[in-house]
C-alpha cells in the first residue's frame, strides 16, 4: 500500500481531535476521523501524551500527598531528641555511602505504593552512579580523543618536514653526482 501524505490542515485538524479526545483509543481515532492507526501513534507522540500512565502518575501523587502530611504531623510531634537521632542516622548513612539492598523475602504482599517509592529510589542512585561512571569515562575518552589528535598533527607535522628535507637531500645528491660524473642524471 502506497503511503500518501496528508495536507498540513488535514494533520491539524487530527491533531485537534486527539488533543479534544486525549484517552480516545486507536480504533476510535480511526473510526471518528478516518486516519490511520500509524497517524495515531506518530501524532499522540508529538503532542506529548504518547507514553503518560495517568492512574500510574495519579496515585504516586496521592501517595505523595500522604507521606508528605505524615512527616508534618511527625515533625509536630516528635520530640528533639528524635529528631537528633533521626539526623545521626541520616549522617552515618551519608558518611557509608552504601545503599541498602532490598532483600526478596521482605517483599510485602502485593505492591504497596511505599514499595514502589522505595524501588524507584534505588533505581535512581544506581542510575545517578552510573550517569557519574559514564561521565568519567566520556571525559577519559576525551581526553585520551585529543591525545591522539595532537599526536597525529605532530606526525603530519613531522612527515611533512622529512618530505621537504628529503627533497633538498635528493636534489644536493643530484647536483653532487652532475659534479662527479660531469653530465645531468
Amino acid at each position: 500500500m502506497p503511503k500518501t501524505r496528508s495536507s498540513p490542515t488535514r494533520v491539524a485538524e487530527l491533531k485537534r481531535w486527539l488533543k479534544k479526545n486525549r484517552t480516545a483509543r486507536c480504533a476510535e481515532f480511526v473510526k471518528e476521523t478516518g486516519g490511520t492507526p500509524p497517524q495515531f501513534y506518530k501524532m499522540r507522540k508529538t503532542l506529548g501524551i504518547g507514553h503518560r500512565n495517568v492512574a500510574l502518575s495519579e496515585s504516586m501523587k496521592q501517595v505523595a500527598m500522604r507521606r508528605k502530611a505524615a512527616k508534618a504531623t511527625e515533625a509536630k510531634i516528635a520530640p528533639a531528641a528524635d529528631l537528633f537521632d533521626k539526623n545521626k542516622d541520616n549522617e552515618t548513612f551519608l558518611a557509608d555511602k552504601s545503599v541498602p539492598v532490598f532483600k526478596p523475602e521482605e517483599a510485602p504482599e502485593g505492591s504497596t505504593p511505599d514499595f514502589m517509592w522505595y524501588e524507584l529510589d534505588l533505581m535512581q542512585r544506581r542510575l545517578s552512579d552510573f550517569s557519574l561512571r559514564l561521565n568519567v569515562v566520556m571525559k577519559l575518552s576525551r581526553t585520551r580523543d585529543a591525545d591522539h589528535k595532537k599526536m597525529m598533527r605532530d606526525l603530519i607535522n613531522e612527515n611533512s618536514e622529512l618530505r621537504v628535507s628529503n627533497n633538498d637531500l635528493r636534489q644536493q645528491v643530484a647536483e653532487f653526482t652532475e659534479m662527479i660524473n660531469g653530465a645531468p642524471v
